[in-house]
């Protein structure tokens, strides 16, 4: 019986296409890394609001939303430059690899630094309360808020740039020990908190430091010994910088700028938008909703960053066949987690229970999620597992004019959808929108896929 286990083991590693293998390795490693990863993030949950109360969490939760729009400055380079660098390394041209790296880290540097100046600029004019909301119950918060701006931009400014590692990585195929980078990053975070918790008494400031700089230390240590060893071909160097490259990296990542776009504005708007029209516990609500049913989500984005890289490699050898074979197993895996998501939001009230409020130690910081909380969040990551499935292959292709035309209109429904819904449904019906605007996209990702894939695609299709 053991040796046909080891048999069988052996085999799901060792049969099949050498790109399929390295696949299912970088996934069987990312989920046992990621397993960690969605432990270490579910105790810093009842952790983050034991040590500063469910108010301070959603503020904390809210502002990180709002500078993580700022990411959108890269106006696609990375995901640009994640196709370029794989084509290249498929074609065995490292020479041009290296000036794909170096020209995107001196642009990404550069549009990093124009941020931070303009921020220093700007940010004494800006009156943040009025900002996240005056009518919120956040007055007493105000010189914390004040810090952690400063604080959470100077971290970003530097994260903006060390994120870049992460492309180089799934370019290369690697996505795993992205996986392990971000797990120790969480890890870091969580023993600083826990030591805050013992030690200070509740602050912004210091929560704003402890989660914006100890994933900032993983990747400087990691950048600095990738770059020296694995990846030394793809040193960044100032001689290599080729800004002509950026033309090529714009063509395609202007696409995905625009498809990010969209994505921020669901992901990062709406903890701002439940903020303003209700209360900063609700955010706090969503956000400890959002992590339970995004259990499956980490799962599902594990498994398909991979096929992101895989299918830019397959593409470009024109192997329809395990393109083909590739999404009936990935469509397989939606149903398999469809079924959990069912099964988590019925036990939700009493997961809830168990995973935050048992830890709670001051009763003024216990929270109430609303069933229809945890429903609307519950069919938002659905849909955004179905859609993850089918956009990260045809981001790899990099046939995405169909994408940037939905990603427009999604834009321009949100915000107004989302007003009305959460007029009358509150902070449930906020969380609904997304779902209602991303019917479309459900529907065509799937249909443009199968159509490249049996070589069929014409016209918008093939774009």
């Amino acid at each position: 019986m053991i040796r046909w286990v080891k048999e069988k083991i052996f085999n799901f590693f060792n049969e099949g296409h050498e790109r399929t293998i390295l696949t299912k390795k970088n996934i069987i490693a990312s989920l046992g890394i990621k397993g960690l990863t969605i432990l270490i993030s579910l105790i810093l949950v009842p952790l983050t609001i034991n040590y500063v109360n469910p108010e301070r969490n959603g503020i904390w939760l809210t502002i990180y939303s709002m500078i993580l729009w700022l990411n959108l400055f890269d106006v696609g380079l990375g995901n640009g430059m994640k196709n370029k660098l794989a084509e290249a390394k498929a074609n065995g041209e490292n020479e041009l690899a290296k000036k794909y790296v170096s020209s995107t880290y001196a642009i990404v540097g550069g549009i990093c630094l124009i941020i931070f100046i303009a921020f220093c600029f700007i940010n004494p004019h800006l009156d943040w309360i009025k900002i996240l909301g005056s009518g919120s119950g956040i007055e007493p918060y105000r010189h914390e808020i004040s810090g952690l701006v400063w604080i959470s931009m100077i971290a970003f400014c530097i994260t903006f740039v060390l994120n870049l590692l992460k492309s180089v990585l799934i370019a290369d195929q690697r996505p795993a020990i992205s996986s392990f980078l971000d797990m120790l990053g969480q890890l870091l975070t969580l023993a600083g908190i826990f030591l805050l918790l013992k030690t200070t008494s509740p602050s912004l400031i210091d929560l704003g430091l402890v989660t914006g700089f100890a994933p900032i230390i993983v990747y400087i240590v990691a950048g600095i010994y990738l770059f020296h060893t694995k990846y030394r071909d793809w040193k960044p160097s100032f001689r290599q910088v080729d800004f002509k490259l950026a033309k090529s990296m714009l063509n395609l990542g202007i696409k995905f700028f625009i498809s990010a776009v969209a994505v921020m504005m669901v992901n990062q708007t709406l903890p701002f938008l439940i903020l303003r029209t209700t209360t900063s516990s609700e955010v706090t609500g969503f956000n400890v909703a959002l992590r339970l049913f995004g259990l499956v989500l980490n799962v599902i984005v594990i498994i398909v960053i991979p096929y992101w890289s895989s299918f830019t490699d397959a593409y470009t050898k024109k192997d329809f066949p395990w393109m083909k074979t590739s999404i009936i197993y990935l469509q397989r895996i939606f149903g398999g987690f469809l079924i959990i998501q069912v099964l988590l939001l019925i036990f939700a009230p009493v997961i809830y229970k168990v995973w935050i409020n048992k830890w709670i130690t001051e009763s003024g910081n216990m929270i109430t999620i609303p069933f229809l909380m945890s429903l609307t969040v519950c069919l938002y990551i659905c849909a955004t597992c179905w859609m993850s499935i089918f956009m990260h292959p045809l981001n790899g292709i990099g046939k995405v004019k169909l994408q940037v035309y939905s990603s427009m209109f999604e834009m321009i429904l949100l915000i107004p959808l989302a007003l009305f819904l959460g007029h009358y449904w509150g902070a449930s019906g906020i969380v609904l929108a997304p779902v209602i605007i991303y019917i479309p996209r459900m529907i065509w990702a799937p249909v443009q896929l199968h159509k490249l894939i049996a070589q069929k695609a014409t016209g918008i299709w093939n774009k």
